[in-house]
């Protein structure tokens, strides 16, 4: 029974990862046409994203907006977590709701009414829109983690450090904020992923002057099959993977370092 389940298992992950495996596969054929299996393999579709302007620049802008949000989300999700885990006030609950909506908002609805707040403010077909926009989407997702972080610790530690002298700053640096540093990784990770590849909200804010690289692949499958999507897909992926396991190589050292037993004085 347990090899029918590892079996079941395996056939699982193949499917699941096979489309995957076919779109590297197919990145590496020179021919103008995608095809499976490839015929030659060669890097020509790499060098063509590089080498263009039509890809590297939509490329540039979602990384710079991705950076961005990474460093606002990862900052305001953080601090809401911290103030509703740790804070007893009326109407926390609420508060909470209101801050995980955008995650229950379909998609569609939120880059629609995103649409016309930023038509009203002039700030449509600009970077800012796209800061702005992607931000209210992964600001949930780094509460989420930081909140389960959070509730997995002693926050006794923190009222020892309260005790001892230290300010509510101070204990918030020195021992909330390391003991929680997993979780924060984690949701600046996810939160870089969802920016760099939101391409919703990049159509309704974005324009000419603002085109990400999703939003470029968007339009580039609408009007013709370019091969070379089959690279930047792979290298999506591979980007993704490696930003995981640099997480998952974060938190083990983390992990090793805190069960190392100390020195001797």
């Amino acid at each position: 029974m347990r090899a029918l389940l590892w079996l079941f298992a395996i056939l699982l992950l193949a499917f699941l990862l096979a489309p995957i495996g076919i779109v590297m596969a197919t990145s590496f054929d020179p021919s103008p046409f995608m095809q499976f299996p490839p015929r030659h393999l060669s890097p020509h579709w790499y060098t063509h994203f590089f080498a263009s302007d039509h890809w590297v620049q939509p490329t540039l802008l979602s990384l710079r907006v991705a950076l961005v949000v990474t460093a606002c989300s990862t900052l305001l999700g953080t601090l809401a977590a911290i103030g509703l885990v740790r804070g007893e006030f009326n109407g926390r609950t609420a508060l909470e709701m209101f801050l995980l909506s955008p995650m229950v908002v379909p998609i569609v609805v939120l880059a629609l009414g995103l649409f016309f707040l930023f038509s009203s403010a002039h700030l449509l077909d600009h970077p800012a829109a796209l800061y702005l926009g992607h931000t209210i989407v992964a600001t949930p997702l780094v509460i989420i983690l930081v909140r389960a972080g959070l509730r997995t610790t002693d926050p006794t530690m923190e009222r020892a450090a309260r005790s001892l002298g230290a300010s509510a700053w101070r204990a918030l640096w020195h021992v909330t904020l390391p003991a929680i540093r997993e979780s924060i990784i984690a949701g600046a990770i996810f939160s870089f992923l969802v920016s760099f590849d939101e391409v919703v909200i990049a159509i309704f804010v974005g324009g000419p002057s603002a085109t990400t690289l999703p939003k470029q692949m968007w339009e580039s499958i609408r009007f013709e099959i370019d091969p070379t999507l089959t690279a930047i897909a792979s290298m999506l992926t591979l980007l993704a993977i490696a930003l995981l396991l640099g997480g998952e190589l974060v938190a083990w050292r983390h992990i090793q370092r805190r069960r190392a037993p100390a020195a001797p004085g």
